[in-house]
């Protein structure tokens, strides 16, 4: 006789599953969108936030905690994207003389996964960092390949302006996503950090979906005609790791995989 699932455990993952498009939630949301009695829902919290899980700000709101990255470490994405993507990072770096960086969608965020220093030139990023889509670009190429769904909902809240050059307004950010699906590349000049630029390309895996995106980074002076002659040694080192994750961009065209929204 089968053992049945523990229901409780279900709804727990039921419960993390809408902090992917959410970065807070609280009780009272979370059980609506469950369709769920708001203190069964409140109690999952809780008991989620104990076990390092959820984090909890002081309105009472939840996010997911740091102990969700460690266990996500060790999760097989995870791990294929550091072993499929760390050498060819490295050989890129050495190759235009930049910092490199891998980053995943994280809901509305990107979190970054792997940097790959240079001793002549750093950016102020880590392992582990979050930061909005819209400022970088990184975070640009993935929120221009998001789910339709994703892409909307980004811009219908308000954007935050980090500096004179972020780009906020709605239709402009739209106008960038959809040259980014046309060119494959998407630039940041000084977007997220006065005196930083960056350029990146997505990385798809076997499906076609996809999973992160690569960048390097520079100072604007005197390293940006380097970050230009980047463009190149970075596609090539998409589709590198595009091989390593078992697809070749031969099968369709990006604005085949995803459609421009509305």
């Amino acid at each position: 006789m089968a053992t049945p699932p523990s229901t409780t455990v279900l709804k727990a993952f039921d419960l993390l599953e809408l902090f992917a498009e959410r970065p807070l939630l609280g009780a009272g949301e979370a059980a609506r969108l469950l369709g769920a009695p708001r203190a069964s829902t409140h109690r999952l919290l809780v008991t989620l936030r104990l076990a390092g899980v959820l984090e909890a700000n002081g309105d009472g709101q939840y996010r997911l905690g740091l102990r969700l990255f460690e266990l996500g470490s060790n999760a097989p994405l995870r791990r294929r994207l550091h072993d499929e993507a760390t050498q060819p990072l490295e050989r890129l770096s050495a190759q235009v003389a930049l910092p490199a960086l891998l980053a995943a969608r994280d809901g509305t965020d990107l979190l970054c996964l792997e940097k790959v220093y240079h001793r002549q030139t750093d950016v102020p990023t880590r392992v582990g960092q979050r930061a909005p889509l819209h400022s970088t670009a990184v975070g640009k190429v993935l929120l221009a390949y998001a789910p339709r769904a994703v892409i909307e909902r980004y811009l219908s809240e308000p954007a935050a302006r980090f500096t004179p050059h972020t780009i906020v307004e709605p239709r402009r950010l739209l106008m960038e996503l959809e040259r980014i699906r046309d060119r494959g590349l998407a630039w940041e000049r000084e977007e997220s950090c006065l005196g930083v630029a960056s350029v990146a390309t997505g990385i798809w895996n076997h499906t076609g979906k996809i999973v992160a995106a690569i960048s390097v980074s520079a100072a604007t002076l005197p390293d940006c005609r380097r970050l230009k002659r980047a463009e190149r040694p970075l596609l090539a080192t998409a589709a590198e790791i595009h091989r390593r994750l078992g697809w070749t961009p031969s099968r369709e065209t990006a604005s085949e995989r995803v459609p421009a929204p509305a």
